[in-house]
């Protein structure tokens, strides 16, 4: 049996997430699990995916967690959080709308 390497408990979850990509540019994925340290993500191209940005884990745009990937497997990429999460964040339930709809897009156009 394989050994997990991993230095934080991972949870398994299936949301719907944003990868902000610049200003009212936004691409959807899905949070596969996540832990204090990173997360994994399902999305349709991992390549098209930037080596770091921020990822938006709420229809309102907080949490939000800047990101560092670390592998990319086809429609999945790993990534590392700038900084692990917070107590709070960590345990807050999310909404039902929170993890269906998309965060709102900035004003300034």
């Amino acid at each position: 049996m394989l050994s997990d390497k991993r230095k934080a408990h991972r949870r398994q979850l299936r949301y719907t997430a944003w990868i902000s990509l610049g200003p009212k540019k936004l691409h959807g994925c899905v949070l596969a699990d996540i832990s204090d340290s990173g997360a994994r993500l399902g999305v349709e191209n991992s390549k098209a995916v930037p080596n770091n940005f921020v990822l938006l884990l709420a229809a309102r745009g907080k949490p939000r967690r800047k990101c560092r990937v670390v592998w990319r497997n086809g429609g999945q990429v790993g990534v590392e959080f700038e900084k692990p999460l917070t107590r709070v964040d960590k345990h807050r339930p999310l909404l039902k709308a929170e993890a269906m709809s998309p965060p709102p897009l900035s004003r300034d156009a």
